[in-house]
């Protein structure tokens, strides 16, 4: 047992009083009938807690779920939705849910090496697998226990949405070698919905797909001991702007991206699709020797795209052969079905050569070598467009509190062109950059490295905008002064109804209502948000650049005080109708939303 697992089940059975507050509602059974959990009650896990019977859990937004240590590995604590059963947990970007320890006080208590103290979520499916049952107990699930089981025939299966959630501390030992992971997700369909997740300071793996067709966005796995991202048999969804961070001293791979089990060839293959991801490691020059950048072994496929990789100590990638199989990851790679491009390389501790970084073994033991060193082909072959030994130019990379991680692209980023467009196929965004990140920092607010202050509080300068003059696209424009409770949010919009696009400058006013008279009672620190269609386009906490301030004059409204805390965006936007969300961080106060065209 790890010394800081111990040291917290001794803590809970000296002082229990002084972590349960009065509010606290401890759970005990299964949920087996609709039911929701409260945002004004903490929910204690007391054991391994299914939701089955067909029945949906509902979370509010805010709600705190804490799973309680176990003495006995075998018993760890976690919420489990069971095939047919769903989930709906959607916090909120300022209200995230949060899963967490028994003995985390929200607080900061506990640091990223407190791992283990609990197990996590473990949602299962109805989707398919390419064992050769097509089904199976999840790991870290007794196998005794029938609502461990997943997979079936339904690639379209819905179990319910899972949005804005914090997972922290979680990766029960359960026995040697099996861990349980942050996020489990087994045989789950493409009807789920997974995005804004942050796994921190997890024992296993952040995530962990077990077949499945589910798709996913706004991914984070943060100082997790083992893989950040793990597949495993036949996994077949999308994703798009997932990002993850290791610990210095701990992690293993970026990604761990297994085919098939048994058999390793079995059908469907493993071939999902993702864009715009940004892994950073443990250092490249850093004391942990397990950190490694992307494994694809066992038969996987998969297209990865406009992706940053970057300060792992070991190799970059590696793709396996297999020569006691009929099928590897080596002919994925030939046929086609496994390829990487458009993706920037950068600094690894194995060294700057293309076989130190790319490596093609046999993992079959006795097997004769590869005869080329297939992965170093393709990863330089100029069709794929990657980048190698460059550096990304990422704002700011830290491991501590200190508020210095911040992972866009800075001035001058090779991330900020030479991106392949993601397909117009209903799922994945529309971008032109590189990694998880562009000017908006979608991490901020909402998850645990953002509340637990690693992530930086600031905004970057945004740089300027291309303005359009002359357009004869009309503003029809919603303004709003209106007082928001403590962590409040207000939704607005406005509509551009025209055939050209219309350069607009949106702002939400809080401190620089001083300047017009109301030097009490304004919102101090109001956070902007414009959408379309429920993708964020851009987002801004505190404004600056001179381009603001230009067109505030133009616009013809009251300028704001340098160094403000106002939100002020500048966006030129195409014909349609948008949303803007106005949230404020701390207390109530005044705020006036206001949108201008730029003519």
């Amino acid at each position: 047992m790890k010394r800081s697992l111990l040291s917290s089940i001794l803590a809970l059975l000296a002082a229990p009083a002084a972590l349960l507050a009065q509010n606290t509602v401890v759970v005990t059974a299964n949920v087996t009938a609709n039911t929701t959990w409260t945002r004004t009650n903490t929910y204690l896990l007391e054991t391994k807690i299914y939701v089955t019977n067909g029945a949906t859990l509902t979370i509010e937004p805010g709600t705190v779920i804490k799973g309680r240590p176990k003495a006995n590995p075998v018993d760890a604590t976690a919420l489990v939705i069971a095939r047919g059963a769903k989930i709906n947990a959607q916090g909120t970007a300022t209200t995230p849910i949060i899963f967490t320890a028994e003995s985390d006080l929200l607080n900061g208590n506990l640091t990223q090496s407190e791992r283990g103290l609990w197990g996590g979520v473990v949602i299962l499916g109805r989707a398919r697998l390419n064992t050769a049952s097509g089904q199976g107990n999840v790991e870290g699930i007794p196998t005794t226990e029938p609502l461990g089981t997943y997979g079936g025939t339904d690639d379209d299966d819905n179990s319910g949405v899972f949005r804005y959630v914090q997972i922290r501390h979680s990766g029960a030992i359960v026995a040697a070698n099996v861990e349980l992971n942050g996020l489990t997700m087994g045989g789950v369909g493409r009807g789920t919905t997974i995005e804004y997740v942050d796994v921190y300071a997890g024992n296993d793996d952040g995530y962990e797909w077990f077949g499945g067709t589910v798709n996913s966005k706004y991914l984070i796995s943060s100082y997790n001991d083992d893989d950040n991202f793990d597949w495993d048999e036949g996994f077949r969804g999308k994703g798009q702007f997932w990002f993850a961070v290791g610990a210095s001293d701990k992690g293993n791979q970026a990604m761990e991206m297994d085919g098939g089990t048994s058999p390793e060839d079995g059908q469907p293959y493993a071939l999902p699709e993702l864009y715009n991801i940004t892994l950073i490691g443990s250092g490249a020059t850093s004391t942990n020797t397990s950190s490694f950048g992307l494994l694809f072994r066992d038969n996987t496929g998969g297209k990865i795209s406009n992706m940053i990789l970057h300060d792992y100590r070991g190799y970059a990638v590696r793709i396996e052969t297999e020569s006691a199989q009929t099928q590897d990851s080596a002919k994925r790679l030939a046929a086609g079905d496994l390829a990487i491009g458009n993706s920037i390389f950068g600094s690894f501790g194995a060294g700057t050569g293309n076989t130190q970084m790319f490596t093609a073994p046999n993992a079959t033991s006795g097997g004769a070598a590869p005869a080329t060193n297939y992965t170093v082909e393709h990863l330089t072959a100029s069709a794929q467009a990657n980048r190698i030994n460059t550096d990304p130019l990422l704002t700011g990379i830290s491991r501590t509190r200190n508020k210095g991680l911040d992972p866009r692209p800075a001035a001058g980023s090779p991330a900020l062109s030479g991106a392949r467009t993601p397909p117009a196929d209903g799922f994945f965004n529309v971008t032109n950059y590189i990694g998880a990140f562009s000017s908006a920092n979608w991490a901020k607010g909402w998850s645990a490295i953002s509340s637990l202050g690693y992530l930086t509080d600031a905004d970057a300068a945004s740089p300027d905008q291309p303005v359009v003059s002359g357009s004869t696209t009309k503003l029809f424009a919603l303004s709003n002064r209106l007082t928001l409770a403590a962590n409040g949010t207000f939704f607005g919009g406005f509509v551009l109804d025209g055939t050209q696009s219309k350069t607009v400058l949106i702002r939400a006013v809080g401190p620089g209502l001083a300047g017009v008279g109301i030097p009490t009672g304004f919102l101090a620190d109001p956070v902007l948000s414009l959408r379309q269609g429920g993708n964020e386009i851009a987002s801004n906490d505190d404004w600056s650049g001179q381009q603001i301030v230009d067109l505030t004059r133009t616009a013809g409204s009251f300028p704001l005080t340098a160094g403000s805390r106002d939100a002020v965006l500048v966006r030129t936007l195409a014909p349609g109708a948008y949303t803007t969300i106005v949230t404020g961080k701390g207390g109530a106060g005044e705020v006036i939303f206001e949108v201008y065209e730029i003519k």
